[in-house]
């Protein structure tokens, strides 16, 4: 039955679709999504006011473990940001981690989440090391002086510079230059897409 079961339902469904594919009952497809999810063939997406999702596959799937959103939400309480997409995790992942995947979601609101990751920082030499590689050094150290402002982080190796830089940089997909942040902006060549007010959501 398991094996006919993963066969049908090979894809990404909710509790009903996956019930007409297996032509069972919403309990007993329950039932037999969590069996397969306890031998490692299904992932689940969502929940709350979200869709929850089962995404079953032929192989067994690594063990999840805390990825982007995860880390974020851990450090902002007030400030809970919905998984738009399965940010799936295969061995250690830190805030350096998550400071670095969320710039590069260009996303307004997983960069604003950011702020708060900065007192957790512990290897400095990795995050700017990787920064580099991918090209968005400038953009962690304006996201740092701008938590500066608002937030009590952990110091930054004063060995770290910017990157010269002749265009500003802006960091989300939508941003406009506000200019709210002009010494930030003047010293890393990036415009921050928040101000004091947005702030306000991760640091009450």
């Amino acid at each position: 039955m398991a094996s006919d079961a993963l066969q049908r339902l090979e894809g990404l469904h909710t509790v009903d679709s996956a019930a007409s594919a297996l032509g069972l009952a919403r309990q007993s497809t329950l039932n037999t999504l969590c069996k397969l999810k306890k031998e490692g063939h299904v992932t689940v997406q969502g929940g709350g006011k979200q869709p929850r999702l089962y995404k079953v596959t032929l192989t067994k799937q690594l063990p999840r473990r805390e990825g982007m959103f995860d880390v974020l939400n851990k450090h902002n309480p007030h400030f809970k940001l919905n998984e738009w997409y399965d940010h799936q995790v295969h061995g250690t992942y830190t805030e350096e981690d998550a400071i670095l995947d969320a710039i590069e979601t260009r996303s307004f609101r997983a960069i604003l989440a950011t702020l708060r990751l900065f007192n957790h920082v512990h290897d400095w030499p990795k995050l700017y090391r990787e920064a580099k590689r991918r090209g968005i050094w400038n953009e962690v150290g304006a996201l740092y002086d701008a938590a500066r402002v608002h937030l009590r982080v952990r110091r930054m190796p004063k060995r770290y510079a910017p990157e010269p830089r002749k265009k500003l940089s802006i960091m989300t997909r939508f941003g406009k230059e506000r200019n709210n942040y002009p010494r930030v902006e003047a010293k890393w060549r990036v415009v921050i897409p928040f101000n004091a007010y947005d702030v306000r959501d991760v640091a009450p």
